[in-house]
């Protein structure tokens, strides 16, 4: 039976609902009850499903069912949230994994430190090799989209609590990687003809001030990664492999789309318990 987490939480999400007869949007509250338990292996393919999410387009470069037996053979570290008791889906996930120690030597994390050593570029290569060559523990953050960041906190306070206990706290550095998007220019759609066929079916038509609203810079999708920034003594960017996409219409109403694109974070153990405290601060419920 799968462990339920010592801390229960009772969260408001705020949900959007639009009016078909006047377009209008209506604000509501609903109260959901967020449970924590530990990831149980008949959560197989729901953290498989996050973990796809968590590697974007290139998750196919993983092999992230030898990734997910790993999160589940370690039961006692890390958390799920579930709102239907301990047999629903997880609709998020924390968990960190030894990348040198324990896991050296299995296919997946072999794939997943080549692959950040050559996503680091020239610059940072030898660094970043050095860093994934030494104790160096993976975190693992994802959720689905409208689970709010405030189950974060009592998370990954959860999951020091659960190394110290384990004896896993000997982690040199944590490796984050944060999922980014950058604005940009949809796709403009002039004309049914074959070419535009081939297109995403995700389009909206530019007018002539699409450009100045757009933005150069990326931005985090997941909001607490911008006060985890603060704590890294290492980071970069980096754009995926297999990306083919073309980038997707925020919504009906905007002339911008949405680029996706990854941020390795790299945090020293000596920044671990503030960061705690940090997001402690500011995303307690």
């Amino acid at each position: 039976m799968s462990q339920k987490r010592a801390h229960d939480a009772e969260m408001h999400s705020a949900s959007d609902a639009s009016d078909a007869s006047d377009a209008s949007s209506i604000n509501s509250t609903v109260d959901v009850d967020f449970e924590f338990f530990a990831p149980h292996p008949t959560d197989f393919h729901s953290i498989k499903r996050l973990l796809q999410t968590s590697f974007g387009d290139d998750s196919e470069d993983f092999d992230l069912s030898e990734l997910t037996d790993l999160i589940l053979e370690q039961a006692t570290i890390g958390s799920t949230v579930k709102t239907d008791g301990e047999e629903g889906d997880p609709l998020a996930l924390l968990t960190v994994l030894d990348l040198t120690t324990a896991h050296r030597d299995t296919k997946v994390v072999e794939q997943i430190t080549e692959y950040l050593i050559k996503k680091a570029g020239a610059q940072m290569k030898d660094q970043v090799a050095q860093i994934l060559g030494g104790r160096a523990g993976l975190l693992v953050s994802e959720r689905i989209i409208n689970i709010p960041p405030h189950v974060v906190a009592p998370m990954l306070r959860m999951l020091t609590d659960e190394m110290k206990t384990a004896e896993l706290c000997d982690f040199e550095h944590y490796v984050l990687i944060c999922p980014m998007y950058t604005e940009t220019a949809a796709i403009e759609e002039d004309s049914d003809d074959e070419s535009n066929k081939k297109k995403p079916l995700v389009t909206v038509r530019r007018n002539k001030n699409a450009a100045a609203k757009t933005s150069e810079q990326p931005s985090y999708l997941h909001p607490e990664d911008e006060f985890i920034e603060e704590f890294a003594c290492l980071k970069f960017d980096y754009k995926f492999t297999r990306s083919k996409r073309a980038a997707e219409s925020r919504n009906s109403f905007t002339d911008t789309g949405l680029a996706p694109s990854r941020r390795c974070l790299v945090i020293h153990k000596s920044n671990l318990s503030q960061l705690v405290d940090r997001l402690n601060d500011i995303l307690a419920p």
